[in-house]
C-alpha cells in the first residue's frame, strides 16, 4: 500500500475512536464508492454526503476553483481515493489538513467525477496530516491516470521538458522521465514503432501552471517569468513536482500545490563556429511560410505568414538573425512564399534584408519556370564572393512533384577555394498532414508510424534520386547534396529510399539530432544526404538547435499577447525564428 494512505489510514482509527467525530456521525458514501473503477462515476446525478480530508486547493480565483478530498478510509486500490470539490466559496474557506463531510450532486465536470452543488459542509477535524502519494515515470497503465484522478502527487525523479507548445495558450508544460524521440527516429517503421509510439504515453504528464485560463499574462514557469531572454527549453529539466490530478476534455494534466523547480539543463546555444576560410558550407533552413503578401491586395494577411505588417517586420528580422549567423556559402530555404524573384518578391526581401547584416552579400537563383503551383517553394541563396554558379538551375514538375512534394531546385556551384563543383538540390517533401479521405488508398496512415503520404514521399525520393543521377544542372560532377525538409523522420521509408541509392546520410555520430518537436516528441525532419565522394569530404554536421527546442511563446506573432507581452517576449534574434532548426554542413577539400 502506498505510504500516503497508510498514514492516512492510521490516523482514521484514531480520529473515529475521538470525541470530535461527534459531529460527523452521519452515515456517508465512502470516495472509492463514488470514483468507482470505470471512467465515470455510476453515482452520478445523485445527491449523497462523502467524507475526506483537504488536499489541496487549485484554480484559485477561477470560476473553476475548488479543493480535493481523499478518503481516510480504506477501499478498493483500483479506484481512486480522491474527489474533487467544485465550488469557489469552498476552495477559500477550508485548507489542507482538515477532514470535511460535504454533501453534493455527483457530476462528470469536464470528464472528471466532481460533487458539484454543495448544499452542506461540516469540519470535523483539522490539523491532519496530507501526505502527497508517491508516483513514478514510466506509469505501468494508462488506467493508473483514472485511479488518480483527484488525488495529491508528487514525483520524486528528475523530470525532463519535452513539450513547450502550450505554455503560451494554457501555462502548460508537457513532462517526461527522458527526452522522448520520435519513433521512426530511432527505429524502423512498423508494429514496433507503432507500440513504442503509444507506450511512450506512459512516461509523459502534462504539468498545468493552475490559473485555468487562457493566455496568462505573465507566464510563469517555476516562479519565474518567460521572455525573450529567460526562455523555457525543452531538454530543461524539473524537480520538486507535486500536485493534483485534474482530468478535463483534452486529458490528465497535475495542477501544482508547490512550485517546481525549473534548471537550464538545455542552454540556448551558440552561433555555429566560424568557417574555416577554405572550407565549404552548406545549410538549409525552414523559414516558416515567410510571406510578404505583395501579390495580394490587401498584402496582409498573408495567405500562411504573418498576419499584419508588425509581424512580417518581427519575422523577417528573427529569420536574418539566423541567416546570417549560419556563416554558409549556399543555403537552402523553405516555405518561402511562391511570389516570384522580382523586387517585392518575399525572397528578394528576404535577400535584401539579409545583405544589410550579412559579412559577404548573398544573391539568390532564379529559375526560368514558376517553381510549381503550390503558395510557397524552394530556393537557393549563395555568397559569389566564395561560390560561383555553374550550369542551368534545374526543378522537376513531373509527378510525384506536380502536386504535395514541391518541385526540387538544383544548381551547381564552383567553390572557389577549391576549384570543386557541387550541386546542390533543395527539396521540400508532402507532409504527413491533411490525409487522404479514402482510408483504403496506399497514401492513408498505415499505422506504421509514418502518418500520411509516406507513399507519395517515397516515390518523391525516388524520382529526386534518379533526376539527380541525369546531371540535371549540365554539370557533371560526382559531388552532390540533398538538403531540406523531406517530412520524414530518419528512420522512415523515404530517407531509406535515398540511402537504398547509395546517398550517404550526413550526422554527428556524438550527439543525438532533432530538428524538430511535435507533440512531446523530438526528431529530424529536416536532412542532408550527399554522394559517397562529397561525403567523404564531410568536417562537421550541425543541428543548430534555436528553435525546435523554444517556446512558440517567443516567436513574431502578435495575437494572444497582451501589449506588455508583445514586447517581452519578442527579440530580434534567431531563437524561435521557425519550428524548425537549420541544418549545417561544412566540407574540407
Amino acid at each position: 500500500m502506498n505510504n500516503a494512505f497508510v498514514s492516512l489510514s492510521l490516523l482514521s482509527t484514531a480520529i473515529f475512536s475521538g470525541a470530535t467525530f461527534a459531529q460527523c456521525n452521519a452515515d456517508f458514501t465512502s470516495i472509492y464508492t463514488i470514483q468507482g473503477t470505470a471512467k465515470s462515476s455510476a453515482l452520478q446525478g445523485q445527491q449523497l454526503s462523502t467524507r475526506g480530508v483537504v488536499t489541496a486547493q487549485i484554480y484559485l480565483g477561477s470560476k473553476a476553483a475548488g479543493i480535493t478530498l481523499r478518503a481516510i478510509e480504506q477501499g478498493n486500490a483500483q479506484a481512486s481515493a480522491s474527489l474533487f470539490i467544485a465550488d469557489t466559496n469552498a476552495a477559500t474557506a477550508y485548507q489542507p489538513g482538515q477532514l470535511l463531510q460535504i454533501s453534493g450532486i455527483v457530476t462528470e465536470l469536464h470528464s472528471q467525477t466532481s460533487l458539484i452543488d454543495i448544499s452542506d459542509i461540516t469540519v470535523c477535524d483539522t490539523g491532519l496530516s496530507v501526505t502527497a502519494r508517491e508516483v513514478q515515470l514510466p506509469l505501468t497503465s494508462m488506467n493508473e491516470w483514472e485511479k488518480l484522478e483527484g488525488e495529491l502527487i508528487q514525483f520524486s525523479q528528475t523530470l525532463t521538458v519535452n513539450d513547450t507548445y502550450d505554455l503560451g495558450r494554457y501555462g502548460e508544460v508537457i513532462l517526461a522521465d527522458k527526452r522522448l524521440m520520435v519513433a521512426t527516429e530511432i527505429m524502423q517503421p512498423g508494429k514496433n514503432a507503432a507500440a513504442l509510439t503509444e507506450q511512450q504515453r506512459l512516461h509523459t504528464v502534462v504539468v498545468d501552471d493552475g490559473l485555468y485560463q487562457q493566455n496568462p499574462d505573465p507566464l510563469q514557469f517555476g516562479g519565474k517569468t518567460l521572455t525573450a531572454e529567460n526562455t523555457l527549453r525543452v531538454g530543461d529539466t524539473v524537480q520538486n513536482v507535486q500536485g493534483v490530478v485534474v482530468q478535463d476534455d483534452r486529458g490528465y494534466r497535475v495542477v501544482p500545490t508547490r512550485t517546481p523547480v525549473y534548471i537550464a539543463s538545455n542552454p540556448r546555444p551558440e552561433n555555429p563556429a566560424a568557417k574555416p576560410a577554405k572550407a565549404l558550407r552548406i545549410a538549409s533552413f525552414n523559414v516558416l511560410n515567410f510571406f510578404n503578401g505583395t501579390d495580394q491586395t490587401p498584402s496582409f494577411p498573408t495567405r500562411r505568414g504573418a498576419d499584419t505588417l508588425a509581424e512580417f517586420e518581427r519575422q523577417q528580422a528573427k529569420t536574418v538573425t539566423a541567416l546570417a549567423a549560419l556563416d554558409a556559402d549556399v543555403i537552402g530555404l523553405l516555405e518561402v512564399e511562391n511570389n516570384g524573384y522580382g523586387a517585392k518578391s518575399a525572397l528578394a526581401s528576404l535577400t535584401t534584408a539579409l545583405n544589410k547584416v550579412a559579412t559577404k552579400p548573398y544573391r539568390f537563383i532564379i529559375t526560368s519556370e514558376q517553381p510549381g503551383n503550390d503558395v510557397i517553394k524552394v530556393a537557393l541563396l549563395y555568397r559569389p564572393a566564395t561560390v560561383g554558379v555553374e550550369g542551368k538551375a534545374a526543378m522537376l514538375f513531373n509527378k510525384p512533384f506536380d502536386w504535395g512534394s514541391r518541385p526540387p531546385l538544383a544548381q551547381s556551384f564552383r567553390h572557389l577555394a577549391s576549384n570543386e563543383l557541387v550541386t546542390v538540390s533543395i527539396n521540400h517533401f508532402k507532409s504527413k498532414g491533411s490525409c487522404p479521405k479514402d482510408r483504403s488508398t496506399k497514401n492513408a496512415d498505415q499505422h506504421d508510424g509514418q502518418g500520411c503520404w509516406n507513399a507519395l514521399r517515397t516515390t518523391s525520393a525516388q524520382a529526386l534520386s534518379d533526376w539527380l543521377k541525369t546531371q540535371p544542372t549540365g554539370v557533371k560532377t560526382n559531388k552532390q547534396i540533398i538538403l531540406g525538409d523531406l517530412n520524414a523522420y530518419r528512420m522512415e521509408d523515404p530517407v531509406q529510399a535515398l540511402r537504398d541509392e547509395n546517398w550517404q546520410y550526413l550526422h554527428n555520430k556524438d550527439t543525438e539530432q532533432y530538428s524538430f518537436v511535435y507533440r512531446g516528441r523530438s526528431g529530424s525532419l529536416d536532412h542532408a544526404l550527399a554522394s559517397p565522394e562529397l561525403a567523404k569530404q564531410l568536417k562537421t554536421l550541425q543541428h543548430w538547435t534555436i528553435n525546435a527546442d523554444e517556446p512558440t511563446a517567443l516567436d513574431y506573432n502578435l495575437e494572444f499577447k497582451s501589449n506588455d507581452q508583445q514586447q517581452q517576449l519578442y527579440a530580434p534574434n534567431p531563437y524561435r525564428s521557425s519550428d524548425h532548426d537549420p541544418l549545417i554542413a561544412t566540407f574540407e577539400f
